[in-house]
């Protein structure tokens, strides 16, 4: 058989069979697979931002019930460390291993701050509005919701 200019014998067309029916095999089974990892990851999503808005309800989005006095913010957030640290486990998995590193370093940056370390697992100096005259604090408010945004990008909705 002639074919473009290219002559094709018994063996070559079986081959071309062959190699198209694998295609059409493995074309859908790839497309399926995506999928499944997409719908996979949105229902992730979803129970991550749950819990995180769950756990820290009235903190954030809007602080309406943010503790007054000095430590009491450390407090509520250790209180609520062990739900957080669950769902961002078991959300992490299902991210792609690109995103992985930069969502585990958001989450060390809301625990632990800029400057942190990681022996100390939990440290919210950050949200306890400290003053200093020589130096400029951010509000610690709008540091907390800056970083609770920042794990939530990571579940976006899509």
């Amino acid at each position: 058989m002639n074919f473009f200019g290219i002559t094709l014998d018994g063996t070559d067309l079986w081959l071309l069979a062959i190699a198209g029916a694998s295609l059409a095999w493995l074309i859908p089974h790839r497309l399926s697979i995506s999928r499944e990892r997409q719908s996979s990851f949105r229902a992730a999503a979803v129970k991550f931002r749950s819990a995180v808005l769950g756990t820290l309800s009235g903190l954030y989005p809007i602080p309406a019930h943010w503790p007054g006095s000095g430590n009491a913010v450390d407090q509520t957030l250790r209180a609520a460390f062990p739900a957080l640290q669950t769902a961002v486990t078991e959300f992490k998995d299902s991210l792609p291993r690109r995103h992985r590193r930069a969502f585990d370093q958001a989450w060390f940056i809301y625990r632990l701050g800029s400057d942190g370390r990681e022996i100390d697992k939990q440290c919210y100096h950050q949200y306890m509005g400290f003053s200093s005259p020589d130096k400029v604090i951010p509000d610690s408010k709008d540091t907390f919701h800056a970083n609770v945004s920042n794990l939530l990008s990571f579940a976006k909705e899509t």
